[in-house]
């Protein structure tokens, strides 16, 4: 067991007082503790430290401590050092001032959110999570990644090393150009590249720089919540319009800005958020005419680019864009680990720049070692090599999760197989009580997303979304059949509350 290194103790002393250095040392590390400064368990400097630091002989502060010990404050152990006793209860005079009352902790209790409780019970172990469409933790190769972060910090120990740019550091905006120039049939340099912490900062940070007070934002009717508040944060007026087989529905963008100046249309054509529907090439040609014509922004949401599995997909529609009229996000969150957060924004040189500024405001010291060790992690080809695994992985559990959704729920729901993105979207064949799913859901330990958490109204939307890359075997097939538990629960439920009164 190694010596635990606590930080140094500053204390006043009055050495010109008539008690004992000693004594007023044990005296005020007992009112710290008392006040909560010192909680018990504390790890307390050694003596010599101690010493050192209130510029006292050591003989004192040892007997300081000796006393402390006697009268139960402070306990030892051998070889790890000197902490604040963890039953501080049974000493006599003991009153922790920092403790609430009673009647300030209720109150404080009311204001907790109601869900702490099931969000530390789902903490531990049998729960399934089908929320968390990312990719699986275990899978990182952690060595691989240390020793990126290893070299990251030499390099930064010794120069500055164009590390400090708000922009994201200069190799790193290479190498995503790089990847988009030759995997999405982009035309772009490092200066058409905005590194950020992630995806949700790149959303807030476009909306700071495009959504001006009651300009007209418009998104998919389903979207991602958090993208929409970004820009409503911003004073943005929304505008929703339907998606279908397809994709966006052209025809009502036309119409809107046919009535109505349009700032920027906010889409995820690749594979659709939630729903997980391709935007068709015709689509995404109309809706690039359209922004021409109409003069707005497409801001092209691909975070989940690194998760294709047809290479016949289209390329982005960023990638037909010759007047910088299409602002596309990425990341590399996928590949590296969800723990792992970084993103990308690419657009015209001026864009661009605005957001440089925005960034600065909030984020001007980006992951500075981080960046620099992505950006090793792809000159090695480590990215690409952890991408080709990571691909087959997800293959394959994309391949079982279909299977045991004929097997479990084929005759209650309709589902596509995704051509890309890390989720399934299920339709329900006849009508549920979502409320009461999700709760008989709890009570099996599954978590899901409802449909309705994608609308803007939380209207009831008769559809789920069940993340599958970072579950097992094991888990999948565990989780869909306690999710076909729930399901069947609420049915019958359903079917008593109809049928009670007609047999009454």
């Amino acid at each position: 067991m190694t010596m635990l290194r606590p930080w140094n103790l500053k204390l006043e002393l009055q050495k010109d007082a008539d008690q004992a250095i000693y004594l007023q040392i044990a005296q005020k590390i007992i009112d710290e503790i008392q006040t909560g400064r010192l909680p018990p368990s504390s790890v307390m400097p050694g003596t010599r430290e101690l010493a050192r630091t209130l510029n006292v002989n050591r003989k004192t502060t040892v007997l300081a401590y000796e006393e402390l010990i006697s009268q139960g404050w402070l306990a030892t152990e051998k070889r790890r050092g000197t902490f604040v006793a963890e039953n501080l209860g049974s000493i006599p005079g003991f009153n922790a001032q920092s403790r609430l009352a009673e009647d300030e902790k209720e109150s404080l209790a009311h204001t907790r959110p109601l869900m702490d409780a099931e969000i530390e019970h789902f903490r531990q172990a049998s729960w399934v999570d089908f929320t968390e469409a990312t990719a699986d933790n275990r899978l990182t190769p952690l060595e691989t990644f240390a020793r990126a972060f290893r070299k990251a910090l030499l390099v930064a120990t010794r120069s500055n090393h164009q590390l400090n740019n708000p922009q994201g550091y200069q190799a790193l905006r290479s190498a995503i150009a790089a990847m988009v120039n030759m995997e999405k049939n982009f035309r772009i340099d490092a200066e058409q590249v905005c590194v950020l912490s992630s995806s949700q900062m790149a959303i807030f940070i476009l909306a700071r720089v495009l959504g001006r007070p009651g300009d007209c934002v418009v998104f998919e009717r389903l979207s991602n919540p958090l993208s929409r508040q970004a820009f409503e944060s911003c004073g943005a007026r929304l505008e929703y319009v339907d998606i279908d087989r397809h994709g966006l529905d052209i025809e009502q963008i036309a119409s809107l800005a046919s009535e109505q100046k349009i700032r920027a249309v906010y889409v995820t054509p690749q594979h659709q958020f939630p729903t997980t529907v391709m935007m068709s090439q015709e689509r995404r040609q109309e809706l690039y005419r359209l922004a021409e014509l109409h003069d707005f922004y497409i801001i092209e949401d691909d975070r989940e680019h690194e998760s294709y599995f047809d290479e016949t997909l289209p390329f982005p529609i960023a990638s037909l864009d010759n007047s910088e009229r299409t602002i596309y996000l990425g990341s590399l969150s996928s590949v590296l680990s969800p723990a792992l957060q970084i993103s990308y924004l690419i657009g015209g040189r001026d864009l661009i720049a605005q957001c440089k500024a925005e960034k600065k405001l909030i984020d001007c010291q980006n992951k500075q070692l981080f960046e620099y060790a992505v950006a090793e992690l792809i000159a090695s080809g480590e990215i690409q090599r952890q991408r080709r695994k990571l691909g087959r992985v997800f293959a394959e559990r994309r391949q079982l999760m279909q299977e045991l959704l004929r097997q479990e729920l084929g005759q209650q729901v309709d589902f596509d197989m995704p051509r890309g993105g890390l989720a399934y979207w299920l339709r329900f064949r006849q009508p549920v009580d979502m409320q009461a799913l999700a709760r008989h859901a709890l009570e099996e330990k599954v978590k899901f997303s409802q449909g309705s958490e994608y609308s803007p109204d939380k209207s009831d939307v008769q559809a789920v979304r069940l993340g599958f890359a970072n579950l097992n075997q094991t888990e999948l097939t565990s989780g869909l059949k306690r999710f076909k538990r729930a399901l069947m629960t609420s049915l019958l439920t359903m079917m008593f509350v109809v049928y009670e009164p007609l047999m009454s």
